[in-house]
């Protein structure tokens, strides 16, 4: 996992346009903390809800809050409100930093063309991207520097971010 860490962070560092997979919800937890890390002024993250299985990480939270603390701002869509469950330690850190934190339940999916299946994804600034493949396992592709493909999910997301059929989730 070291080597997996190392490597990961290296690409982070450099901004490099080059894609990797990565799987599992260690793997997406060193790619986020490296996303939130790396990053300075707006994360876009489009999850089934923020369970635990990566969101609870120490360092993911760590790196969370440090990107919080900087200024950073996130927008959140979430497909299940688990806002009020007191297992998901990530919204803890994202009530502390409410005024840089927009979070929404939308019953809107987002679903790769290609095979029908449900994706996430996440954007860091305008070139960071982590897309979700594979939801139950966490298969995703990453890139810490493509502007390109940044651009198509930010869009994507924006869209469905301004819809009117979301619901506000409050962090007072």
């Amino acid at each position: 996992m070291e080597n997996y860490s190392s490597y990961v962070e290296a690409l982070a560092r450099e901004g490099k346009d080059q894609a990797f997979f990565n799987s599992g919800p260690n793997h997406a937890a060193i790619v986020m903390s490296r996303m939130f890390k790396y990053s300075n002024n707006l994360i876009r993250i489009y999850c089934g809800g923020f369970n635990g299985a990566v969101s609870n990480d120490e360092e993911y939270l760590s790196q969370l809050q440090g990107f919080l603390e900087r200024g950073g701002r996130l927008h959140l869509l979430v497909e299940k409100d688990n806002s009020n469950n007191e297992m998901s330690k990530i919204y803890k850190v994202l009530r502390r930093y409410k005024n840089q934190v927009d979070v929404q339940y939308t019953p809107l999916r987002f679903v790769n063309e290609e095979t029908r299946k449900p994706i996430h994804f996440s954007t860091g600034d305008k070139k960071m991207i982590r897309v979700e493949t594979g939801t139950d396992d966490y298969t995703a592709q990453v890139n810490f520097g493509s502007e390109k493909d940044a651009e198509y999910f930010i869009s994507a997301f924006d869209k469905i971010f301004n819809n009117q059929e979301n619901r506000k989730i409050p962090l007072a």
